[in-house]
């Protein structure tokens, strides 16, 4: 019951689960959570993500599903289903994956232009409905007639409008029916009247209306539930009617006889469904404009005093009444309200069109600060929403944050400043326009000082410790990120990662660990990738920690160690796909996962894999770290022996890296070795040579020894080729010794095998013991 306490509540819940589903225990809050029944006394709070609540959640409905058809075979009906949310959707494939081991049978129906995911299952039937033939439709109209004949012609005419439609078959007979034009006799019916004819409603809502209009008590409520929704209880019906009780029953009575509308339980605990869309459509339409608006607004005005629950349940709810009476500015406070829930649930497809629809009515309302801060935390939100969901990329994330920003500083929100600020920092530097991050960078660093935010001073740190490493600035990067760790505090800023989707903490130890391997340190690299990923196992959430061990592994790639690597990845891979997160599944591993395969040699394989991971990633818009990945790519189609296209791809990240405002140089160096040696595969050995100092510079300028240290051997076996040993020594032999760890990784071993040999033959031609 509604005035029900909320232990008595509890007690029936937990009898339902525990008792008659034998659930957990432990399963309980979860209901009682999306139930709106307090329960943190007798259960403690839920310790879970919000996207780990989530799948919690849609896991324990399942499960009651399924104890109540193993107790005996169940049918389950979903009418409609074009028209369910996001995540009722994940509720059913969820449902429809375990079905083939109860015994359930689901029922679906839904309109062609649905698209299900589970089609290609086995235990998935499709039926496709056609219409009714002309017999089995004159089987419909001869039982709502009770059997008795209808006047020459009219079945035929009826045939013949309704052409097999099989709700409008059975409303346009129901109309004849009622219309009084006929005579019902012993076993037939007769014209009524001198004409020997019946009016037939031209279309189905004209027969619905015809219904509805001859009873204007049934009409009446018919169009107040209409504007309720296509299910309406007797409470609110009640609350709303201008009839007294008896009245009120009659037309409900009346309409349920009419088979308009089903009821179900009993007054004043009953609930009443219209029998199809189309009904409540017929019913809603036929009200003007004003009466229309003035129903929505008593509606919304009902459930705000009389049902609080739906308030803190289904905020969407009000919203929509609101929207529709005119009142823009509760309608936007109820959007807010219901898009953040389902923010905090991650039912981010609900939260972004929750948002989209506040938007939409901002603008009706009069220039004023308030009018302002409600579209600040609209775009604020829509464009963190738009984050988790499509990624770093998506064009959403600028064009809600970036008008954001001027609002935030017009009305001095400064708490709004950090994910502001963040969401258009990583939107342009995932676009791949580096040089152009500076600015956002700087202008963090500047606003958090004058402010003395030190929230925001970390992330103007995280980023700017991210775009000094894609300029090729890693001792910059480093420096950065001790400042983040100096400022970061675990209990203080474990809201960041909710409300930006990644850790600070996490996002140092990913570029860090890169910028330490590319400055001379691999065994320091994975140490702190490690502490990395455990860091974002504890703080837990499930974006973080894919982020992590998909662009946070990256160090394996380095040292040329595809086994950790490919680990990693299919961890994320798994996650991303449990918690319903596609940018971490579909794009973040992918790309990963080729890179891991083409390092272990499975080109052929790895390069498919890769090259459509590309696709996914520059599709959305993502082009930071595409030089790298070409060139990655660009070397395998040479291994293969395309060399011609290993160039084309090398000489499209060198074009991207030039850019004006792009200017990614974190693997610039190695770009550059890639094209030297494409080059003396050719046997263009000038070019090459030519292409190895440069790369060496570049390396050098970036104080990037592990780079150097490649570039190096490379030229030195080319020296060595062209019959100049002691010269491939001089290049190589003082960057190795530089070296005091990483001496099991792939590049140190080879150059040391390098200087092995080159050892004898410069003895011999110098007269020198040289060095080891």
């Amino acid at each position: 019951g509604r005035d029900e306490a909320p232990e008595s509540k509890l007690d029936k819940l937990e009898n339902l689960m525990v008792g008659h589903s034998e659930l957990a225990r432990t399963d309980v809050p979860l209901m009682a959570a999306i139930l709106s029944i307090p329960y943190e006394e007798r259960y403690g709070p839920i310790a879970m993500t919000p996207q780990h609540k989530k799948n919690e959640t849609l896991r324990t409905l399942v499960d009651i599903t399924e104890a109540t058809a193993r107790r005996r075979p169940t049918v389950m009906f979903y009418e409609d289903l074009h028209w369910a949310d996001p995540t009722s959707l994940e509720a059913l494939e969820l449902l429809i994956d375990r079905v083939q081991s109860v015994p359930l049978l689901v029922v679906l129906t839904f309109r062609p232009e649905f698209q299900p995911k589970w089609g290609g299952h086995g235990h998935v039937a499709a039926l496709n409905l056609s219409k009714l033939t002309r017999g089995q439709s004159g089987e419909i109209v001869s039982a709502l007639a009770g059997g008795k004949e209808l006047p020459d012609g009219l079945v035929e005419r009826i045939l013949a409008k309704t052409d097999g439609v099989p709700l409008y078959v059975e409303e346009l007979t129901k109309a004849i029916l009622e219309s009084g034009e006929l005579v019902e006799n012993d076993d037939h019916f007769d014209y009524a009247g001198a004409v020997r004819d019946v009016t037939i409603p031209a279309t189905l809502r004209d027969s619905l209306m015809s219904r509805l209009d001859r009873f204007t008590p049934v009409k009446e409520i018919a169009q107040i539930g209409a504007v309720i929704g296509r299910s309406f209880s007797y409470e609110l019906i009640a609350a709303l009617a201008p009839h007294d009780e008896a009245e009120l029953d009659r037309a409900l009575d009346q309409l349920t006889e009419s088979g308009l509308a089903i009821r179900r339980g009993e007054p004043p605990a009953a609930t009443y469904t219209f029998k199809h869309a189309l009904v409540q459509d017929a019913a809603y339409d036929s009200l003007l404009k004003s009466r229309r608006q003035a129903l929505h607004l008593k509606t919304a005005r009902v459930l705000e005093k009389d049902f609080p629950s739906i308030i803190e349940t289904e905020p969407e709810l009000l919203a929509h009444h609101l929207t529709v009476a005119g009142q823009a500015g509760p309608a936007i406070d109820y959007w807010i309200k219901a898009g953040t829930m389902a923010f905090k649930r991650l039912a981010l497809k609900e939260a972004l069109s929750h948002f989209h629809r506040g938007l939409e009515l901002v603008g009706s309302l009069p220039p004023s600060s308030e009018r302002d801060a409600k579209e600040l935390d609209l775009r604020t939100l829509h464009g963190t929403a738009s984050l988790a969901l499509e990624g770093w990329q998506s064009a959403a994330v600028w064009t809600s944050l970036q008008p954001a920003l001027e609002l935030a500083k017009s009305l001095g929100r400064r708490e709004a400043l950090m994910p502001i600020y963040w969401g258009l920092w990583v939107y342009v530097l995932t676009q791949g326009r580096i040089d152009e991050t500076q600015h956002w960078v700087d202008d963090m660093l500047a606003t958090a000082r004058h402010n003395n935010d030190h929230d925001l001073l970390m992330t103007g740190h995280r980023a700017a410790s991210v775009t000094s490493y894609y300029l090729g600035d890693f001792t910059a990067c480093s420096s950065h990120g001790d400042r983040v760790l100096e400022l970061y505090d675990a209990d203080k800023h474990h809201y960041i990662a909710d409300v930006v989707n990644t850790d600070p903490k996490t996002a140092v130890g990913i570029f860090v660990s890169a910028a330490t391997w590319m400055l001379g340190y691999p065994d320091r690299a994975v140490q702190l990738s490690e502490a990395k990923d455990a860091h974002a196992r504890q703080r837990g959430h499930p974006f973080d920690l894919g982020y992590a061990l998909t662009w946070g592994g990256q160090v394996f790639e380095l040292r040329s160690e595809p086994d950790a690597l490919l680990a990693r990845v299919e961890e994320a891979e798994r996650l991303g796909r449990t918690y319903h997160l596609p940018f971490i599944s579909e794009v973040l591993a992918q790309l990963m996962k080729g890179l891991a395969w083409l390092r272990a040699g499975r080109l052929a394989e790895g390069t498919a894999q890769f090259r459509d991971a590309m696709g996914r990633w520059s599709a959305g818009g993502g082009l930071a770290l595409m030089p790298y990945f070409r060139a990655t790519l660009a070397e395998c189609f040479a291994l293969s022996g395309d060399i011609d296209e290993g160039f084309r791809l090398l000489e499209e990240s060198l074009e991207q890296i030039a850019r004006p405002g792009w200017g990614e140089r974190s693997h610039l160096a190695e770009v550059l070795r890639l094209k030297g040696w494409m080059q003396e595969q050719r046997g263009e050995f000038e070019s090459a040579e030519a292409n190895y100092l440069a790369s060496l510079t570049v390396s050098r300028q970036q104080q990037a020894r592990s780079w150097e240290l490649r570039t190096a051997t490379s030229l030195a076996r080319l020296r060595r080729s062209r019959g100049d040993p002691t010269g491939a020594r001089q290049v190589l032999a003082p960057v190795y010794d530089w070296f005091t760890e990483g001496f099991g990784t792939r590049d140190l071993l080879q150059a040391k095998a390098l200087l092995d040999e080159l050892a004898p033959t410069a003895d011999r031609n110098t007269g020198n013991a040289g060095t080891p």
